[in-house]
Protein backbone atom coordinates (compact mmCIF):
# COMPACT_ATOMS: atom_id res chain seq x y z
CA UNK A 1 0.00 0.00 0.00
CA UNK A 2 3.11 2.67 1.05
CA UNK A 3 4.62 1.72 -2.44
CA UNK A 4 1.27 2.34 -4.31
CA UNK A 5 0.77 5.58 -2.40
CA UNK A 6 4.34 7.03 -3.51
CA UNK A 7 3.96 5.74 -6.97
CA UNK A 8 0.38 7.97 -7.23
CA UNK A 9 2.52 11.05 -5.89
CA UNK A 10 4.77 11.26 -8.33
CA UNK A 11 2.27 10.32 -11.40
CA UNK A 12 0.84 13.50 -10.11
CA UNK A 13 4.21 15.52 -9.92
CA UNK A 14 5.19 14.14 -13.34
CA UNK A 15 1.83 15.45 -15.37
CA UNK A 16 0.89 18.39 -12.86
CA UNK A 17 -2.23 19.52 -11.99
CA UNK A 18 -3.99 22.53 -11.28
CA UNK A 19 -4.18 23.79 -7.57
CA UNK A 20 -4.55 27.29 -6.07
CA UNK A 21 -2.08 29.29 -3.86
CA UNK A 22 -2.83 30.46 -0.39
CA UNK A 23 -4.18 34.54 -0.48
CA UNK A 24 -4.56 37.00 1.82
CA UNK A 25 -6.52 40.50 1.22
CA UNK A 26 -5.94 43.31 3.40
CA UNK A 27 -7.18 46.84 2.84
CA UNK A 28 -6.41 50.12 4.66
CA UNK A 29 -8.13 53.83 3.80
CA UNK A 30 -6.13 53.88 0.18
CA UNK A 31 -5.98 50.26 -0.94
CA UNK A 32 -6.30 47.13 -0.98
CA UNK A 33 -3.49 44.33 -0.37
CA UNK A 34 -3.38 40.95 -2.01
CA UNK A 35 -0.87 39.01 -0.82
CA UNK A 36 0.00 35.84 -2.64
CA UNK A 37 2.06 32.91 -1.53
CA UNK A 38 3.62 31.37 -4.69
CA UNK A 39 7.03 30.22 -3.04
CA UNK A 40 9.63 28.66 -5.98
CA UNK A 41 7.10 30.09 -9.15
CA UNK A 42 9.47 31.88 -11.23
CA UNK A 43 8.62 35.83 -11.63
CA UNK A 44 8.65 35.55 -15.67
CA UNK A 45 5.34 32.87 -15.14
CA UNK A 46 3.29 35.45 -13.09
CA UNK A 47 0.75 36.85 -14.53
CA UNK A 48 -1.65 38.97 -12.67
CA UNK A 49 -4.59 40.50 -15.00
CA UNK A 50 -7.59 42.53 -13.80
CA UNK A 51 -11.21 42.36 -15.75
CA UNK A 52 -13.44 45.34 -15.51
CA UNK A 53 -16.18 43.25 -14.22
CA UNK A 54 -14.19 43.85 -11.08
CA UNK A 55 -12.02 40.14 -11.04
CA UNK A 56 -8.71 39.81 -10.24
CA UNK A 57 -6.82 37.01 -11.72
CA UNK A 58 -3.65 35.67 -10.97
CA UNK A 59 -2.00 32.82 -12.76
CA UNK A 60 1.27 31.07 -13.21
CA UNK A 61 3.42 27.82 -12.83
CA UNK A 62 5.37 26.55 -10.11
CA UNK A 63 7.60 23.85 -11.58
CA UNK A 64 9.50 21.27 -8.78
CA UNK A 65 13.16 21.96 -8.75
CA UNK A 66 14.25 18.21 -8.89
CA UNK A 67 13.93 16.57 -12.26
CA UNK A 68 15.88 14.04 -14.55
CA UNK A 69 16.67 10.70 -12.44
CA UNK A 70 15.68 11.98 -9.76
CA UNK A 71 12.83 9.86 -7.94
CA UNK A 72 10.75 11.54 -4.91
CA UNK A 73 9.22 9.72 -2.42
CA UNK A 74 6.99 12.03 -0.54
CA UNK A 75 5.17 15.06 -2.48
CA UNK A 76 3.42 17.40 -0.33
CA UNK A 77 4.34 20.57 -2.37
CA UNK A 78 2.02 21.09 -5.19
CA UNK A 79 3.40 21.85 -8.30
CA UNK A 80 2.20 22.71 -12.41
CA UNK A 81 -0.36 25.42 -13.47
CA UNK A 82 -2.04 27.51 -10.85
CA UNK A 83 -4.90 29.95 -11.36
CA UNK A 84 -6.52 32.36 -8.08
CA UNK A 85 -9.85 34.66 -8.82
CA UNK A 86 -10.26 37.47 -6.24
CA UNK A 87 -13.13 39.65 -6.42
CA UNK A 88 -12.83 43.12 -6.13
CA UNK A 89 -15.28 46.11 -4.94
CA UNK A 90 -16.33 48.39 -7.75
CA UNK A 91 -14.57 51.08 -6.12
CA UNK A 92 -10.93 50.63 -7.43
CA UNK A 93 -8.68 52.34 -9.54
CA UNK A 94 -7.41 49.60 -11.72
CA UNK A 95 -4.68 52.42 -13.38
CA UNK A 96 -3.14 51.91 -10.14
CA UNK A 97 -2.55 48.64 -9.53
CA UNK A 98 0.98 47.13 -8.92
CA UNK A 99 2.60 44.10 -8.14
CA UNK A 100 5.54 43.31 -6.82
CA UNK A 101 7.15 39.76 -6.08
CA UNK A 102 9.51 38.85 -2.92
CA UNK A 103 10.78 36.54 -0.94
CA UNK A 104 7.55 33.57 -2.77
CA UNK A 105 4.92 36.32 -2.09
CA UNK A 106 3.34 37.92 -5.12
CA UNK A 107 2.50 41.72 -3.25
CA UNK A 108 -0.38 43.28 -5.36
CA UNK A 109 -1.90 47.08 -4.67
CA UNK A 110 -5.10 47.93 -6.07
CA UNK A 111 -5.57 51.72 -5.13
CA UNK A 112 -9.19 52.77 -4.23
CA UNK A 113 -11.27 55.02 -6.45
CA UNK A 114 -11.15 58.59 -4.45
CA UNK A 115 -14.46 59.07 -3.85
CA UNK A 116 -14.75 63.27 -2.79
CA UNK A 117 -17.35 64.31 -0.25
CA UNK A 118 -16.63 67.97 -1.32
CA UNK A 119 -19.25 69.36 -3.74
CA UNK A 120 -16.45 69.81 -7.22
CA UNK A 121 -17.41 73.24 -9.50
CA UNK A 122 -17.61 72.14 -12.61
CA UNK A 123 -16.01 74.53 -15.06
CA UNK A 124 -18.81 75.59 -18.03
CA UNK A 125 -17.15 75.74 -21.83
CA UNK A 126 -18.45 78.42 -24.37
Amino acid sequence: MEEMRFWVQRVHMRFGSRWEPAVDVCEDDEAYYIIVEVAGADEQELEVEYHPNGLLVVRGVRRPPMTGAVQCLVLEIPYGPFERRIPLPSMVNPDGITAEYRSGLLQIRVPKRVVSERPKLVQINP
